[in-house]
């Protein structure tokens, strides 16, 4: 089995190959919203049929407070259910939001993440 790790501007890279999997945690929140669909879709296409795309995002919750480290000028949450809705077509094997407790800045406090696992099936 060959695995083909790479990393790249997420802004600006664009697959032109297929893969059987795609992860990625930790990263969508960077994108601005207007080209959400745009890579997602991209990331879609280039997915074989029955492989996986995993991944995850932060989501804005009005009573969840700003956590302390937040970077307004580069980082925008979404909207609870957005990327499930990008992936409307695929076979959901996980599909969940959650709050959680974090302490990534020494600092408590809370944040939202939607994760999901989602398979592209054939014809799609």
């Amino acid at each position: 089995m060959d695995i083909d790790f790479f990393r790249a501007d997420i802004l600006d890279y664009r697959l032109e190959r297929e893969f059987d999997v795609i992860f990625c945690s930790g990263v969508l929140h960077y994108l601005p919203e207007g080209s959400r669909g745009e890579v997602l879709g991209n990331w879609k296409r280039h997915t074989t049929a029955g492989g996986v795309n995993a991944l995850n995002v932060f989501v804005e919750k009005p009573f969840i407070p700003k956590p302390p480290d937040h970077e307004p000028e580069v980082r925008q949450n979404w909207r609870s259910g957005e990327l499930f809705g990008h992936y409307h077509d695929w076979r959901f094997e996980r599909c969940e939001e959650v709050i959680f407790d974090c302490n990534s800045s020494g600092v408590p406090h809370k944040h939202c993440m939607d994760t999901l696992i989602a398979v592209k099936e054939k014809g799609v």
